[in-house]
């Protein structure tokens, strides 16, 4: 009992003489004054340098008027905020988003703190040739790989700024930021990068300075990309030095147009990271300007243990879906693209639907243990006049292995190119090829074949165990090249109707196992969330058959 009384007790004096700081309501308001408290709407401050100059709390809401502009640019440090406990909020009140104007500098600028939400705020540059700066910033150069916690961007608008709309950067070893969620944000009208990740890059280094990043439900466009002679620009969302990230359910388009370096832009992809997922996303109509790529999706120098699947690209001046490893990059290995689609991608450049690229046949030992199974590539030449299945543009690859995949063209648009086959160790086997008007072209190395059956003798490519496999038929798509554009926010159920197997298809069923390596989990659902009806067999390519009803509940029964 004494023991009971003493620890009360001195839990007490700990809780009363522990230094504790009740979190406020700050208001700004188009009729506030600087002179004000700040602490309710009637004693709002009135500009945003007063807001700056304040020093903040764990907890604490800062909050600007619905439907009025601030000028300015909002700048958050340790000498103003101290991140740790409950994070600061940064939104609107009353109804609607207050803007903040930034004109030619950042609209926000957080410099080593974290623990920050923005939420329902437009940020306004002067535009891209004017501004100077980036919409929404968070950097950390703290010595000692030090990862700055809980950053939450939800619900923004931003546009007009030069460099990019939404950026986490370091430059100090692997010190950046991790539990990073961005959702919802609408960026459009930017100079350089929509939204993306970046630190100091270093091939030698161990370990990555981001952690746990999340992109989700987000609508880039109009990146213009700009005339640099030393970086590529135009790309739509970037994810660079992570460990972990997932960019899902966004759409990008309609960028790059201005980039005058060659190396890019992309719609989303991510290079020098690990464990990403790429998923339920579409990409279309992204430029090369004058540069090389202007693709859909990319995994990039560098990317380990990372998935590409689910997404839809399209209309895109380079290739729907690129691996590639550049000079300087870490090693890349173990990835996957699996369960997505490409329609019309290549349309400058040589580019197919799916292309592979390695700078150095014996950089890093090039590309190594990729999957590619279960993805739809439809090219038509009419349309897109470089466009094809699959190209194997340089370089060195080991253990690639394509399975599954249906591989459609139209008006002679090639079905393989790889012209350089000696560092190539790749195995085509069960994927399904047609060529609607008859012209089949498969080139390997010097030689060019106008079938199925003359690839697989002369190459022994899709064989098993010396067996024959593959298909050259008419998969029996529901209306192939028609799909274009779904929009924002996305919904890829219309692709039931473009691209789902017809019930005389003669790819249900046809498909092979999958074996794959950790950390990685069989697919349960194909791009639209439709059930794999039998692992051992499924169906091929990117949508699965729909089977009626009443074969399922037999199939569940039983």
């Amino acid at each position: 009992m004494k023991q009971a009384l003493a620890l009360i007790f001195y839990t007490c004096l700990y809780l009363c003489s522990a230094p504790y700081t009740l979190a406020h309501t700050y208001y700004l308001s188009s009729k506030g004054d600087d002179a004000n408290p700040g602490t309710s709407r009637a004693s709002a401050w009135r500009s945003i340098a007063k807001a700056n100059s304040h020093r903040y709390s764990a907890g604490d809401t800062l909050l600007f008027e619905a439907g009025h502009t601030f000028a300015g640019g909002l700048y958050f440090h340790p000498d103003n905020f101290q991140g740790k406990g409950d994070p600061l909020v940064i939104s609107s009140f009353g109804d609607g988003r207050a803007t903040i104007d930034a004109d030619t500098s950042y609209g926000f600028y957080a410099h080593n703190v974290a623990g920050i939400e923005i939420r329902q705020l437009n940020f306004r540059g002067s535009g891209p040739d004017s501004n100077s700066n980036t919409g929404i910033l968070f950097y950390n150069n703290l010595p000692g790989d030090i990862k700055l916690k809980h950053i939450v961007i939800d619900q923004v608008e931003v546009t007009g700024f030069r460099k990019s709309g939404i950026t986490m950067g370091s430059w100090s070893g692997n010190s950046g930021f991790e539990e990073v969620r961005i959702t919802r944000a609408v960026v459009h009208h930017i100079g350089s990068e929509g939204i993306n990740t970046w630190g100091e890059f270093d091939q030698n280094k161990k370990g990555y300075a981001h952690r746990n990043v999340y992109i989700g439900h987000c609508h880039v466009f109009q990146v213009y990309g700009l005339p640099l002679t030393d970086k590529h620009s135009g790309s739509g969302i970037v994810l660079s030095d992570v460990d972990g990230g997932t960019v899902e359910h966004s759409v990008v388009h309609s960028s790059g147009m201005g980039n005058t370096n060659c190396g890019g832009p992309v719609g989303i992809w991510a290079w020098d990271a690990n464990n990403v997922t790429i998923q339920y996303n579409e990409a279309y109509n992204m430029s090369a300007g004058r540069g090389c790529d202007g693709g859909g999706f990319d995994l990039d120098g560098g990317v380990t243990n990372s998935v590409m699947q689910y997404n839809y690209s399209h209309d895109n001046d380079g290739a729907g879906f690129l691996i590639a490893q550049f000079e300087w990059a870490r090693p890349m290995y173990n990835n996957i693209i699996r369960y997505n689609i490409s329609e019309n991608d290549g349309r400058k450049n040589d580019y197919k639907g799916i292309t592979l690229w390695v700078a150095d046949q014996y950089y890093k030992g090039g590309n190594r243990d990729l999957l590619v199974y279960n993805n739809t590539v439809f090219a038509d030449k009419g349309v897109a006049p470089t466009g094809g299945g699959v190209f194997f543009k340089s370089g060195q690859h080991h253990n690639v292995h394509f399975f599954n995949n249906i591989f459609y063209t139209r008006n002679g648009a090639p079905l393989l190119l790889a012209a350089d086959t000696a560092a190539l160790d790749v195995h085509f086997h069960n994927n399904a090829w047609y060529s609607e008007d008859g012209s089949y072209t498969f080139v390997w190395g010097d030689a060019r074949y106008t079938s199925l059956q003359d690839f697989r003798t002369v190459t022994g490519q899709e064989t098993d165990q010396n067996q024959p496999t593959g298909i050259a038929a008419d998969p029996k798509l529901t209306a192939p090249g028609t799909a274009g554009t779904m929009g924002y926010p996305l919904n890829l159920q219309t692709l039931q109707d473009r691209y789902g197997l017809q019930k005389k298809s003669p790819l249900i069923g046809q498909g092979i196992a999958v074996a794959l390596p950790a950390p990685f989990i069989p697919a349960e659902q194909d791009i639209l969330g439709h059930p794999i009806h039998d692992a051992a067999a499924p169906d091929m390519g990117a949508i699965a058959y729909t089977r009626p009803k009443w074969l399922e509940w037999l199939r569940e029964l039983f």
